[in-house]
């Protein structure tokens, strides 16, 4: 039976995302753990893999087409298989949802103005928190912190591995900073939108704030962390410019390096130049093997 791919939600602030590229076209055969497409988020481009085997239907997001988390991204099954049905209920189902949707999230929001309070967070502070790895997703659990309560982190740096409901997946930090807490431990299950981790400043104090966020306080950001948040990230961005120039300046008849965000860092824990390693990945693909 055909399975119905929706616009995945690939950082913890992401409503829409824009297809970058298709690294399948209609008609392909594709396998759980291929890479489906490129999708930009409000903060990064990141590859975003299968979870179903078959054959690649429907387009429903077009390269450059932007569109909102949940939309119809595209329909795998079996080749040659009708998905006209699943086509016509995508689009008569959409009304009644939206109408739901919108009484839900007005009561919604009448019941948190009356039960949350308001967290201010200190300077540069950033919450975590669980991501939607996959469009079933409704909790995840953290197999394995690659950070300790501690350690600097860079703006694409490698977190933890989260087990969703499909498969165990690499969860990279869109900020930098120091990892201030952790939310999660190993082995342990939350929900989607549950504190993950704080990320800011070394030094910050951040305690109670878990407690806080946990009560169901709105997250309130000061002029200045804003301020200092976009600095850092600015920051982070000239870094992953110069560096991406260098690699490709060092051989650039292969053009883009294609490696999943492990790869790139044991590479470069390891000092090795990912121009000279042959993927043996999907599509070229440079993983862990």
């Amino acid at each position: 039976m055909a399975t119905k791919i929706t616009m995945p939600r690939l950082s913890d602030t992401m409503t829409e995302g824009t297809v970058a590229t298709w690294l399948k076209k209609v008609g392909d055969k594709v396998s759980e753990g291929d890479i489906l497409a490129e999708i930009e988020t409000d903060k990064a481009t990141m590859e975003f893999e299968s979870f179903n085997s078959g054959t690649l239907l429907h387009i429903g997001i077009n390269e450059g087409e932007t569109a909102a988390v949940d939309s119809l991204l595209a329909i795998i099954g079996k080749e040659g298989e009708d998905i006209s049905d699943l086509l016509n209920g995508n689009a008569t189902e959409t009304a009644p949802k939206e109408a739901t949707s919108e009484n839900t999230t007005a009561t919604e929001a009448k019941t948190e103005s009356k039960e949350t309070t308001s967290i201010d967070l200190p300077k540069g502070v950033a919450f975590i928190t669980m991501p939607r790895l996959s469009d079933t997703m409704t909790d995840g659990t953290v197999a394995t912190w690659l950070k300790k309560v501690g350690d600097k982190v860079s703006e694409g740096d490698i977190l933890a591995e989260i087990e969703t409901d499909k498969a165990t997946m690499e969860f990279e930090s869109f900020n930098a900073g120091t990892l201030l807490h952790i939310g999660i431990q190993e082995g342990q299950s939350a929900p989607v939108d549950s504190l993950l981790a704080i990320i800011g400043p070394e030094g910050t104090d951040v305690s109670g704030l878990s407690d806080q966020f946990s009560k169901g306080g709105n997250v309130k950001e000061n002029a200045s962390s804003e301020a200092a948040s976009n600095n850092i990230s600015a920051e982070s961005k000239e870094q992953k410019s110069e560096a991406t120039v260098e690699v490709s300046s060092n051989n650039t008849s292969k053009g883009r390096v294609f490696a999943s965000p492990l790869a790139k860092k044991i590479a470069e824990e390891k000092g090795i130049n990912l121009n000279d390693v042959k993927g043996s990945g999907e599509n070229g693909r440079i993983v862990k093997s």
